[in-house]
């Protein structure tokens, strides 16, 4: 059955820009989503929109604070129609034990509750978060995770490899994670390709041209995009989201940023099923 109900999101905020909340919003809008939104951060933009500015000015919202909005959501009622939940950006380990309570708590009031965790925590071969938040996302968010996002490198620091030999590889790490649907960005591909692969029951695999320059925020957009698809059961999920992420991709090369306007899906890439040995 298709599950009803709003999407409770707790990730960065940033006011310049569109990463973070501000990039997933736009696909939750684009399959009629109700959302409920809890900021991490409040930064002036993404640390490497103006380089020449040094790290943007802003704040980070004590974790504390996060539970005590949660708590006083729950008491009004405002977060009894919430069907799943999606973190993002945690920016220390303290945030990353809140959201482990914050999901916990909405599990006593509905236990079917979805939960999406983009482990964010680096990329590019390099870790930009502390290594206590990665270890929180291991061994704290993880274990309550319905659904997990990882791009190449996340998943290979979270499961202690220096990287993939091929997609066999990346599939053997994602399953031992122990989370019942994996989906990775930038998985093994032949030059000039790009690859998303989604590991549940099935092994699936799509792939398309890589743009040369993908502007920021496209792994907030993804996991958004691919939670909301997957709260449709839509049997295209993977190869609708990776589409519509190579179609903003190669139309937003100069500018390095997402389109401030609606977002418009793009048709299916073609999802190819895996057999991977054991």
């Amino acid at each position: 059955m298709v599950r009803k109900g709003s999407i409770f999101v707790i990730s960065s905020h940033v006011v310049s820009g569109q990463v973070g909340i501000k990039a997933m919003l736009p696909a939750f809008r684009a399959l009629k989503c109700e959302t409920i939104t809890l900021q991490t951060t409040m930064l002036a933009a993404h640390p490497a929109a103006f380089p020449d500015m040094g790290p943007p000015v802003g704040t980070i919202v004590p974790a504390e604070q996060l539970l005590e909005i949660t708590d006083w959501l729950l008491r009004a009622g405002a977060l009894d129609n919430v069907a799943a939940v999606i973190s993002g950006y945690l920016p220390t380990a303290a945030h990353v034990n809140a959201v482990a309570e914050i999901v916990t708590r909405l599990r006593h009031h509905n236990r079917d509750l979805l939960y999406c965790c983009d482990p964010i925590c680096g990329d590019n071969g390099q870790l930009y978060l502390p290594q206590d938040v990665a270890d929180g996302l291991r061994g704290a968010l993880l274990p309550l995770a319905s659904l997990t996002t990882p791009n190449r490198f996340e998943l290979a620091h979270l499961t202690h490899h220096e990287d993939f030999g091929d997609t066999q590889d990346m599939v053997r790490a994602a399953r031992s994670l122990q989370v019942p649907h994996v989906a990775i960005t930038s998985a093994p591909a032949p030059k000039g390709r790009i690859a998303t692969v989604s590991v549940g029951k099935e092994v699936m695999r799509c792939e398309s041209a890589e743009a040369p320059r993908a502007p920021h925020g496209m792994g907030d957009l993804f996991s958004a995009l691919y939670l909301g698809l997957r709260l449709e059961e839509n049997p295209k999920a993977l190869g609708i989201a990776a589409g519509t992420l190579a179609q903003i991709a190669s139309a937003n090369m100069e500018t390095q940023t997402l389109p401030h306007g609606p977002l418009t899906l793009s048709a299916p890439l073609i999802q190819e099923t895996l057999v991977v040995a054991d």
